[in-house]
């Protein structure tokens, strides 16, 4: 499914709320850009796809993984914001992410307890994710050059 790169936050939200009342999660939703997927997520703020159970779980394993960093580091405006996003059922993978926050959100995701993933597309390399969805905010990407459409290819690696 494409979805309009500059999609409001209403946009976000009815696609969302569409996808989580059809079962459609979890769903990854590629984005070439770090800051949209921060971006996107954060426009989503309001909503919480995860039961009270889910939560519980997903703050349990949260608590676990911070732990393991340093207090300075646990305390890194991206650790409270992913930490914080995940409980709701939301989560972002991207390179500006600490790898132990990368496979959080992976193992959350895995388990279907993050139901939405804003992620990059080097979140395709190498991972195999049981997504039932995946949307793109574009077909469009930049290739180092210039601004091109997504190769076949490149659409089923992701």
């Amino acid at each position: 499914m494409a979805w309009q790169a500059q999609g409001t936050k209403q946009n976000w939200m009815s696609l969302v709320r569409f996808l989580d009342r059809e079962n459609m999660t979890p769903t990854v939703v590629f984005s070439f850009s770090k800051k949209k997927c921060e971006e996107i997520s954060i426009m989503l703020q309001s909503l919480d796809l995860n039961t009270a159970k889910e939560r519980g779980a997903v703050q349990g394993f949260t608590l676990q993984t911070v732990a393991r960093l340093s207090k300075n580091d646990s305390n890194l405006p991206q650790v409270v914001m992913v930490c914080e996003m995940v409980q709701r059922g939301i989560g972002i993978h991207h390179g500006g992410l600490l790898p132990i926050l990368k496979e959080m959100v992976e193992i959350l995701f895995a388990k279907s307890l993050v139901k939405i993933l804003f992620a990059t597309e080097t979140f395709a390399m190498g991972v195999n994710m049981p997504a039932r969805s995946v949307v793109f905010n574009s077909v469009r990407k930049h290739d180092g050059k210039q601004f091109r459409q997504l190769e076949p290819g490149e659409i089923t690696q992701m």
